[in-house]
């Protein structure tokens, strides 16, 4: 347990005792007040004096004499109705002492199994600043739901039986241009698609174009083989892309295995559910239609959902409920696997595979999805749906919809068929970001160092660009923003992170004692207390799924050291030994949880800049 649900734990039980009241009404009643008036507070008063039809304000003054405090609290302090709670100085020294020592460790292993899909993109072209965003927030809240203690598996799904494919495909066997050596393999597939697009209009090229598809759907023919190599190959050069930010998977789930190993249990799996049916006569006779319920269904005219056509096709949502089923271990069937690509962590990426070996992947309790807003209505469907089909007296999957808004440049909107992403992908973004980070970097530091350097604040200026923003929040990227040194920004943040190794540096060849009895200044005591934080804030960003809450807190952070450092001067001359040592166990406490929760972004802490 952390230190601050320790405190609060603590306080409730001595509010419950003082006030005759439970303990999670008195946990509940505890909040954050401004910095002057305490370092907890508690409403308590309030739903008291509405139960006794007493004065609160009288009542708040009754519990400030009679409650004993547990040891982390000084003093309560009755103002108004509020009553709040100052730390002991004892307790402040707690908080440094814990956090400087700290090991960076995951909370209590969970027996959830978090399944988390991003980014799914298309195999035909490269990232682009869209695909980007969805990329940063999986591969954030997976980190994120590590840390809280969850076991996590990272899945991409890859459309491989996609009409895009198919145009592809065509494009490359009949285009007489081929990929120069020069140039990854995505962006010239991406620029292809663009010309494909507009031959694909004309009949005879369309005809071609659906054969081409039907062949990929039926499996088998070296047309079908053909155009999944094609398609593996764009999509090694797009994780090139994702190495290059720090994002990795544990396995790759092609549509075409979904479509010939678990399709046809998973049509079976629907037709035994009774909310199933299939119609008889009207516009959908011969479908399998699901009948919803539920508020967000009414008032709809066309509330029921087609799965299976008349023909005996899925349609796409019947399609992405089959392989949800499988997510949550609904089928018995299962896909093999083999080997990928070996990825910079040190951890391979597996692919289903034809041929391959089994492994334990799927069979999750939480399925998130990170798809954009404008899928909430089907991602509503398809989680009722799976509910549908669920066996009796088994525990339902939890479906999560982690939506996310859009994000551009300004003045600039992109489409893979009119190849408006052409300039602006994820890679020119990040090749543009480290030419202005180098530019910024102190003279003194150079060669590969300066590379490095000018590559991780490059690549932690974009994501926490990114990620600071809500999800359902459009983003418009600025460059002057994102690498400012001001604030609201990741270099603001590192920078904090390299000055606090500044200091311990420069106090190395120095000997100081343990602080003893030291009295914390305003600001000594402002940055403990968002020290403090850490656990809950990452703890509530995992819950909720929103890694900008980590970014909120971590500039927070970053604001109070900077306020602590132009007030508590450490190694100046005239400064006493033990208040050296009580400033530097806050300097490192600080460095460690800086450091913790730029690696909980996908951020590198930097020990220069």
């Amino acid at each position: 347990m952390c230190m601050l649900t320790e405190a609060k734990e603590e306080l409730a039980k001595a509010l419950s005792v003082a006030v005759q009241v439970g303990e999670q009404e008195a946990l509940a009643s505890i909040e954050y007040p401004k910095n002057e008036f305490g370092d907890l507070a508690s409403t308590i008063a309030f739903s008291l004096a509405k139960a006794q039809k007493r004065n609160p304000v009288q009542i708040a003054n009754e519990i400030e004499a009679k409650i004993k405090l547990p040891p982390a609290f000084e003093k309560a302090v009755a103002t108004g109705p509020y009553l709040n709670f100052f730390f002991s100085k004892e307790f402040f020294a707690k908080i440094a002492s814990a956090a400087a020592s700290a090991k960076k460790k995951l909370a209590k292993k969970k027996k959830e199994k978090v399944l988390i899909e991003f980014p799914s993109v298309n195999p035909n072209k490269p990232w682009h600043m869209g695909h980007l965003r969805n990329a940063l927030l999986g591969d954030s809240v997976s980190r994120l739901l590590e840390h809280a203690g969850f076991v996590v598996e990272r899945e991409d799904y890859i459309d491989d039986l996609g009409l895009q494919v198919a145009q592809s495909f065509w494009g490359y066997k009949n285009f007489p241009e081929k990929p120069p050596s020069n140039e990854k393999f995505d962006h010239w597939l991406g620029k292809q698609y663009v010309k494909v697009s507009a031959e694909a209009e004309k009949p005879e090229i369309n005809e071609q174009v659906r054969k081409i598809l039907h062949e990929m759907e039926k499996g088998g023919s070296k047309t079908s083989k053909d155009a999944r190599a094609l398609v593996e190959k764009c999509v090694l050069a797009q994780y090139q892309t994702s190495f290059a930010y720090g994002i990795f998977h544990d396995v790759l789930i092609f549509e075409s295995d979904i479509a010939h190993v678990i399709f046809k249990e998973g049509m079976e799996r629907i037709k035994k559910s009774d909310r199933i049916v299939q119609e008889t006569q009207g516009k959908n006779a011969g479908c399998l239609v699901a009948k919803m319920s539920g508020a967000e269904f009414e008032g709809m005219e066309n509330p029921d959902k087609i799965l299976i056509r008349s023909d005996g096709t899925a349609t796409y949502t019947g399609k992405d409920v089959i392989f949800h089923l499988w997510k949550a271990g609904l089928l018995k069937g299962d896909f093999a696997y083999s080997e990928f690509v070996s990825q910079p962590n040190g951890k391979m990426a597996y692919k289903s595979a034809n041929g391959g070996k089994k492994m334990k992947f799927g069979n999750a309790d939480i399925l998130v999805n990170v798809i954009g807003m404008e899928q909430s209505y089907p991602q509503k469907v398809v989680a009722q749906v799976v509910h549908m089909v669920a066996e009796e007296g088994k525990k339902k999957p939890q479906l999560v919809h982690l939506a996310y808004e859009h994000a551009a440049l300004p003045d600039v909107k992109f489409s893979g068929r009119e190849g408006t992403w052409i300039g602006y992908t994820a890679d020119e973004l990040l090749a543009e970001g480290i030419k202005r980070a180098a530019e910024k970097i102190k003279p003194e530091i150079t060669g590969t160092e300066r590379e490095k350097i000018a590559s991780a604040i490059a690549s932690g200026a974009i994501r926490f660009s990114f990620l600071k923003t809500c999800a359902d929040k459009k983003i418009i990227f600025e460059w002057d923003r994102a690498l400012s040194m001001e604030g609201d920004s990741a270099p603001y943040v590192i920078y904090a992170h390299a000055r606090c190794g500044g200091i311990l540096e420069k106090a190395a060849g120095r000997t100081f004692g343990k602080a003893n009895g030291y009295a914390y200044s305003k600001e000594e005591m402002a940055l403990l207390k968002k020290i403090l934080q850490f656990d809950e804030t990452t703890s509530r960003a995992a819950e909720e799924y929103r890694p900008h809450m980590l970014c909120d807190y971590l500039l927070d952070l970053a604001s109070a050291f900077n306020k602590f450092y132009t007030t508590s001067p450490i190694l100046a001359e005239g400064i006493d030994e033990n208040t050296a040592s009580a400033r530097l166990e806050i300097v490192k406490a600080t460095k460690k949880k800086l450091a913790d929760g730029l690696e909980l972004l996908g951020i590198k802490a930097l020990e220069k800049m």
